[in-house]
């Protein structure tokens, strides 16, 4: 009786111990391609291969969108690539993925319009889809939105839900550096944008040496 007593114990201790939660996070990334931006791609493109991809650990989700003139468009998705639980795959699959980086860096490209909000749309979807612990959406942009005629777009008000989202590296446009309060009013305004769909919050980095401890704090 004592003995079995004694296994119920540790097992009830075992239970009690578990931790359930999952970690492994699954990175959006969205890459402006459009005007004043477009000479950013290589730089961009960098700081994944620097600040995030080393990072990343096993069965970690990395999606890249590109941000043109139609963002919500499957075409726009430049990489999806979720780790391997196998260190040593893990690290063939980030090679692999640093090589088709470099390939989006040097392809020309470009367009007249931004649609960001397509691209944040079509990001939540995959981001969503994979279902990983933990969700953040990388917005590597002017964040100046200027949609085709006819286009509309309109967040959902759970669109982001459950997710971090940062925009990084957002480039001064000639008016911003005549009255800095354009600029920040529309860092505001996108941050009120992205809560009002729901974000759990809204960072902005100029930094990109901390985005590897943005990210584990939010994991």
């Amino acid at each position: 009786m004592k003995r079995t007593l004694a296994i119920l114990a540790l097992a009830a201790l075992a239970l009690g111990c578990s931790d359930s939660r999952r970690y492994d996070q699954a990175i959006g990334v969205l890459i402006d391609v459009s005007g004043t931006y477009s000479d950013k791609r290589v730089e961009t493109v960098n700081v994944i291969k620097r600040e995030i991809l080393p990072h990343m650990v096993p069965g970690d989700t990395l999606l890249v969108i590109r941000i043109d003139s139609e963002s919500y468009d499957k075409e726009n998705v430049e990489a999806l690539l979720t780790l391997d639980r196998r260190p040593s795959h893990a690290n063939a699959q980030k090679l692999a993925m640093a090589r088709k980086l470099d390939g989006f860096a040097r392809r020309e490209q470009g367009s007249k319009h931004t649609d960001i909000p397509g691209a944040i749309m079509l990001a939540s979807e995959y981001l969503a889809e994979v279902g990983s612990g933990s969700r953040v959406m990388l917005i590597f942009s002017d964040l100046q939105e200027d949609l085709p005629a006819g286009s509309k777009r309109a967040l959902a008000k759970d669109e982001l839900q459950g997710t971090h989202v940062a925009a990084m590296n957002v480039k001064r446009l000639n008016r911003d550096t005549s009255d800095p309060r354009v600029f920040r009013d529309r860092l505001a305004a996108w941050e009120g944008r992205v809560k009002s769909a729901g974000a759990i919050d809204w960072r902005t980095f100029m930094d990109a040496t901390k985005l590897p401890d943005y990210l584990n704090e939010v994991r």
